[in-house]
């Protein structure tokens, strides 16, 4: 049995997963400070029985550097209170067992390309949008790094014609998560935006944004596929807007065109599934 976590910036979802795959038990943990979340997940596991390995999809930026003391920590973060973090090794000596750590986007890309609408495809891109917005590239089933993770939702864009709103990052105010993140888009038009679904202007700007972010991915990865998750990404349109967005942002300069765009396979259980296979890795 696999211990799983999806460590969000709202809330925490830790379960336990059989070695099928399937969910066994879970709980939501909302994320207030590390000490009450990661109490509250090691309370959970500790009423399921025994693990054979851990593994955690985090939000971040995380240290991946196998040879830092801090490996699996989190990184300088918009969240506040979670920098520095010891997410990885406080979890790790709580369950006793073999545990490993990814993005959660790195989690999810893994498993999409596994299980999900990236199956077939070689070289996988996955992004989130949400509360926030992460992006990550698995080829051949593995994330691709470099000395570090990608933070491909941090990319600077061009503004949409029009557009004044600020932007909502603390580090760079107006890169691509702070003028797109689900939270933008309800400080921008000051309403929820679950009332806005009606309203092209809105989705179509939206949409002109991750185009840019498509245009990154297309010029320097050139995977077959990006899928698009989170509360924003998964709207029934917003696949379809991003291509076509995606072609004019492109100008024609891509020899064969922008990847093809779908909307993530696996829903909201992309970034769990991709915390079960590390544990899976772990045992192999």
């Amino acid at each position: 049995m696999y211990a799983a976590i999806e460590a969000g910036g709202t809330k925490f979802r830790a379960a336990t997963v059989s070695e099928s795959l399937e969910i066994i038990e879970q709980v939501w943990v909302p994320t207030t400070t590390p000490d009450e979340t990661l109490g509250a997940c090691e309370a959970f596991f500790a009423e399921q029985g025994a693990v054979d390995a851990l593994g955690i999809a985090s939000f971040g930026p995380l240290v991946v550097d196998r040879s830092s003391n801090a490996y699996g920590d989190v990184a300088a973060t918009p969240k506040p209170g979670w920098t520095g973090a010891p997410l990885l090794s406080q979890m790790q000596a709580a369950l006793g067992v073999p545990a490993d750590i990814q993005t959660d986007v790195e989690a999810a890309a893994v498993a999409e390309y596994k299980l999900g609408a990236g199956q077939g495809h070689s070289s996988v891109g996955y992004v989130t949008v949400g509360t926030g917005i992460g992006a990550a590239l698995a080829v051949d089933g593995v994330p691709f790094r470099g000395r570090n993770h990608t933070e491909l939702g941090h990319i600077p864009v061009k503004r949409v014609d029009g557009d004044t709103f600020p932007g909502r990052c603390p580090f760079h105010s107006d890169c691509l998560e702070g003028m797109a993140c689900g939270p933008a888009i309800g400080e921008r038009w000051e309403v929820d935006p679950a009332t806005l679904d009606a309203r092209d202007d809105v989705w179509d700007m939206e949409a002109a944004y991750l185009a840019q972010l498509v245009r990154v991915y297309t010029l320097g990865f050139a995977p077959d596929i990006v899928l698009f998750g989170g509360g924003v990404g998964t709207r029934p349109d917003m696949a379809d807007r991003i291509a076509n967005a995606s072609v004019a942002d492109l100008a024609d300069y891509a020899v064969d065109g922008p990847p093809v765009i779908k909307t993530a396979g696996l829903g909201a259980d992309a970034g769990l599934i991709g915390a079960a296979l590390i544990a899976e890795g772990l045992l192999a």
